[in-house]
């Protein structure tokens, strides 16, 4: 199956099919929907049994001007929650990664490079820690350094490309 085909079976919520998957390239863009920033620890254990999410404080966007449709997150530097306002389902048999989009990297911002697997039962999915099947809605950390960035509203943010 051609990788434009996979990618555009593993998404949905698309919000600009002409921008997300630009032409002549085997990627898709993935857009920011929402941004919190790390307010308490989490925990992880050997078992699972003891697990805890982080704490997020939700940021609110801020428009520049009255007529803007649109707002910015000015984050400084740290670490975030970036949730995207797109929904990945990674089909059987298939890995797709993720990555950070060029003109975020040179602008101070990181994620970390992502394999997603599909396929495999419930409990074969749990165990990969939920970086497979369905995840709705699709988020990952970003990391923020020198003085900072800004982030409109749907910015493409990261790409998600086909492995195998």
């Amino acid at each position: 199956m051609e990788k434009n085909k996979i990618l555009k079976q593993s998404l949905s919520n698309i919000i600009h099919e002409g921008k997300q998957f630009p032409e002549g390239r085997s990627f898709a863009y993935l857009t920011v929907g929402r941004i919190g920033e790390f307010a308490g620890i989490g925990r992880m254990d050997f078992g699972g049994s003891e697990y805890a999410e982080a704490d997020v404080e939700w940021r609110a966007p801020v428009k520049k001007s009255s007529g803007d449709n649109y707002g910015w997150w000015h984050l400084t530097p740290g670490a975030y929650l970036v949730v995207f306002n797109e929904s990945v389902e990674v089909p059987a048999g298939k890995r797709l990664y993720l990555q950070i989009r060029e003109k975020a990297a040179r602008n101070a911002a990181s994620i970390p490079f992502t394999i997603l697997e599909g396929g495999g039962t419930a409990e074969e999915k749990a165990s990969r820690d939920g970086l497979a099947g369905e995840l709705e809605p699709f988020r990952c950390t970003m990391f923020v350094s020198g003085a900072g960035i800004e982030i409109k509203e749907n910015a493409r943010l990261a790409q998600l490309g086909v492995l195998d």
